[in-house]
């Protein structure tokens, strides 16, 4: 048996019995360097840290080398950067500073010892982060999208440790500005790690295009009566918001959806689309809105999906069967008139047309739903239920 093989299945069962620090000090004794280990993202497993910093960048490291298909190390600003891999990509990073150009033969002999056990830890770790988005994933497509599935059987399909007498809640991320070359697994990676070190308890995230769908663990002491959810990380969440835009370059806005035991993350989920779309019918960008802070509309939306849809065509039907039967634009001329406080020459200047028309498109909507436009009631009841059915038809809920 060589020796190279004893060193790889000593450094292996150190590591499961030890953990990944008994690596990462094992080869910094060995190479006589201080030594770093980081996933393919760059966040730092070895050294600890999460018990110094207080920053998710300070879990990061930038890998400013490229490695061609034949390499398995680089050498930039006095380091060595090692690759582990795994089925041809990396799954990990070795990084040793200072090693000086005569020892890196010995260095990476040294790495190369390594090279199992890591491997190991990362698959296990990269399954463990696989299992939970591939859970997240399913539970989007098959219960919050189509909701035929139960939560309680996708628990026991993916064996996740969701406590049906806990409470949860979904946070969503819409990326209003941002670059194109936007890496969305950093972003998750760095999203799961400011989370974590704010002790937050994650359980999955979904990416889907433009947006960030996040659940939650709640405080374990929330409760149905509780206004909003209450995380480890809530009182952080603006300072957060700012770390993340200026670190990726993105503007987002970011929705809440209430807390509820498992079974209940379908409404949390839609909760939390609608906290996004609503502020963007008023042109707002930019914020981070509770579902539970939308006043009316929170207790408009407390009720299910086609009880809403029902009482917006209660109030609006006939103009928005009008509309589509003749292509008029009854509804918009409403919509902009309520928004621009029932200003006749603002309206008509925002849609090019005479304020005639808009009088007279106002006289047909009075008509058809038989209400005195002159009265605050009146406006306000249409004014609701306008925007509750631009919110449904914005969240895709009308489909």
């Amino acid at each position: 048996m060589s020796m190279d093989f004893k060193i790889s299945h000593y450094l292996l069962e150190g590591m499961l019995d030890a953990g990944l620090p008994f690596v990462g000090e094992h080869l910094e004794k060995k190479i006589g360097q201080t030594v770093t280990i980081t996933d393919a993202d760059g966040r730092i497993f070895y050294p600890d840290k999460s018990d110094t910093v207080y920053k998710a960048n300070d879990m990061f490291i930038e890998i400013p080398v490229d490695f061609n298909s034949q390499s398995d190390y680089a050498s930039y600003n006095n380091c060595l950067y090692y690759q582990i891999k795994h089925s041809s990509s990396c799954s990990a990073y070795v990084i040793a500073e200072n090693v000086p150009e005569q020892n890196t033969a010995q260095a990476l002999s040294i790495l190369k010892d390594s090279r199992l056990a890591l491997k190991y830890y990362f698959y296990m770790h990269n399954q463990m982060i696989k299992n939970k988005e591939d859970f997240g994933q399913s539970l989007y497509e098959n219960f919050f999208l189509s909701a035929d599935v139960s939560i309680p059987d996708k628990l026991k399909m993916y064996e996740q440790k969701m406590d049906i007498n806990n409470y949860y809640f979904v946070s969503i991320m819409d990326i209003e500005e941002g670059s194109p070359q936007l890496d969305w697994n950093i972003l998750r990676s760095f999203i799961y790690e400011t989370m974590n070190l704010e002790r937050s308890e994650y359980v999955s995230s979904i990416v889907v295009p433009g947006r960030l769908i996040t659940i939650l663990q709640a405080n374990p002491k929330s409760s149905p009566t509780d206004v909003d959810p209450d995380w480890p990380g809530r009182e952080n969440l603006a300072l957060s918001k700012q770390t993340i835009e200026s670190k990726f370059n993105i503007t987002y806005s970011q929705g809440l959806g209430r807390i509820y035991r498992p079974s209940g993350l379908l409404q949390s989920y839609q909760e939390a689309c609608i906290a996004v779309a609503l502020p963007r019918l008023t042109g707002q960008k930019s914020f981070i809105q509770y579902f539970s802070h939308l006043g009316v509309f929170s207790i408009i939306f407390s009720h299910q999906t086609e009880t809403v849809k029902n009482y917006c065509l209660q109030v609006l039907g006939k103009v928005i069967e009008h509309d589509k039967k003749y292509g008029t634009d009854l509804l918009d001329t409403l919509r902009i008139l309520l928004d621009n406080s029932c200003s006749w020459t603002t309206t008509a200047n925002q849609m090019y047309v005479h304020v005639n028309t808009v009088y007279y498109r106002m006289f047909k909507v009075q008509k058809l739903l038989n209400v005195d436009f002159s009265l605050f009631e009146t406006r306000l009841h249409l004014y609701t239920a306008i925007r509750a059915w631009d919110t449904l038809t914005n969240c895709n809920f009308l489909e």
